[in-house]
């Protein structure tokens, strides 16, 4: 007898606070980067594994807020590019009316899980490229287990910044919780040297039942955590580990990990449309060189890879790009120098030098822009979120910018800088600070 898969679950309806500024037009799972919506790279993988296929009663729930929903957002996104019939699988857009945590989401989804599910859901981010590969072995490893629930989780060296699998000493396949950001975990009686910390990611595979757990766990920052340790205790939780290209969308500067994993996936690409000068160099020796249609290399510019230039990119004569993504419809100017960037679409510089920096969306930057990126003392870039300053855990960390934002010339910024969307900013600045959404700094 064939088992029908588990619903997906994807979560994307959440504020993303600490996304900040690049968390107001759509939720950073939808987010383009290397020319396609990191769930668009979810959902691909999704089909590759043979999940939620048309023609069965297997479903793709994806939960979002009103600004991805109704015509807005990626519910746009996937109608406008007929995603669903293109992919030929089972997609149900759900609308969380507030972002009240993830038990709240559960519930308006719960109507939704066909009664042939094998009463299991996989909860999921968008933002996971190798999806499809991680469900499929969460889902096998149950098969194999009996357990009621499945973790997948990666090793890491800083387990203060993560949630931690507590794990039974005498068995370790059995989860006994989640300690989240812990400073000390003991999990054998080796000596402290050899003890392995595993950081939980954002992939599970729960029984229904979970569902009923996280509904009557209070509200806060790490219910999930707080759910998945009191369950432990009534049910078999296992676990496995996770070696597939994967990371964390927390911040907005893992983006830029984000680019690594998909361009360590990519081959050198450059379209028969693309318009590059005879005295251009591409160079692809440390990774890939992606030139999508129409677009524009000017002379004497040299692209190093991994990179990505989008369709109708401009790229003026004598500049340097790096190590970036260029999103379509942006704009270099001549005598710039782009180095580990991420520009999204219809970005405009005109020349300067940015480095290791993120530009939302229809960003203008004036002449002679230069983002400091590196401290006199070469520590990691500490970035303030949310009133605390953060440990970026970058050593080379320029500007972050909302959509809309416009930089006078001969401006100058400071590492770790973030500036909210629809900000202008006056020309021969120098900005050392984060700067908040709609601001007009003249001084």
């Amino acid at each position: 007898m064939i088992m029908n898969k588990p619903t997906i679950v994807i979560l994307a309806g959440g504020k993303n606070s600490r996304f900040f500024p690049l968390n107001t037009e759509t939720h950073k799972g939808f987010l383009s980067i290397a020319g396609k919506p990191l769930i668009l790279r979810a959902l691909e993988n999704l089909k590759a594994h043979d999940f939620a296929i048309k023609g069965t009663d297997e479903k793709i729930i994806i939960v979002v807020s009103q600004k991805d929903f109704d015509g807005k957002g990626i519910d746009k996104y996937l109608k406008d590019n007929d995603i669903a019939n293109k992919l030929q699988l089972n997609i149900q857009l759900v609308l969380q009316k507030n972002a009240k945590g993830m038990g709240d989401a559960l519930l308006a989804v719960k109507d939704y899980f066909p009664e042939t599910s094998n009463n299991s859901f996989i909860l999921s981010s968008p933002y996971h490229i190798n999806l499809g590969e991680i469900a499929q072995e969460l889902w096998q490893k149950k098969q194999s287990s009996g357990a009621s629930c499945v973790l997948s989780a990666t090793q890491t060296e800083s387990p203060e910044i993560y949630g931690v699998l507590n794990l039974n000493p005498n068995n370790f396949e059995k989860v006994l919780g989640i300690t989240e950001k812990p400073e000390t975990i003991v999990q054998s009686d080796n000596d402290k040297e050899s003890v392995k910390y595993f950081k939980v990611n954002s992939v599970y595979l729960f029984d229904n039942n979970f569902a009923k757990e996280l509904l009557k766990t209070p509200e806060e920052e790490y219910s999930l955590e707080t759910a998945i340790t009191n369950y432990a205790k009534k049910t078999q939780i296992t676990w496995l580990e996770n070696t597939t290209e994967n990371f964390s969308l927390k911040y907005p500067w893992q983006l830029f990990n984000a680019f690594e994993k998909i361009m360590h996936q990519e081959k050198t690409s450059i379209s028969e449309n693309a318009k590059i000068s005879k005295t251009a160099i591409i160079d692809d020796s440390d990774g890939p060189v992606i030139i999508e249609d129409t677009a524009e290399i000017g002379d004497y510019t040299k692209i190093v890879g991994p990179c990505y230039i989008g369709k109708n990119v401009f790229v003026g004569d004598f500049s340097f790009i790096r190590g970036s993504s260029i999103e379509e419809y942006s704009t270099i100017g001549a005598n710039t120098e782009v180095a580990r960037c991420i520009l999204f679409e219809n970005v405009t510089i005109h020349f300067g030098y940015i480095s290791d920096s993120i530009l939302g969306s229809s960003t203008r930057v004036g002449a002679g822009l230069i983002t400091a990126n590196k401290r006199f003392d070469r520590k990691c870039v500490k970035v303030k979120i949310k009133d605390k300053m953060i440990d970026s855990k970058q050593e080379a960390l320029g500007i972050i910018t909302g959509n809309n934002v416009q930089i006078g010339i001969r401006t100058n910024t400071m590492p770790g800088v973030l500036i909210g969307e629809n900000s202008s900013l006056y020309p021969g600045l120098t900005i050392g600070e984060n700067i908040k959404e709609n601001e007009i700094i003249k001084k």
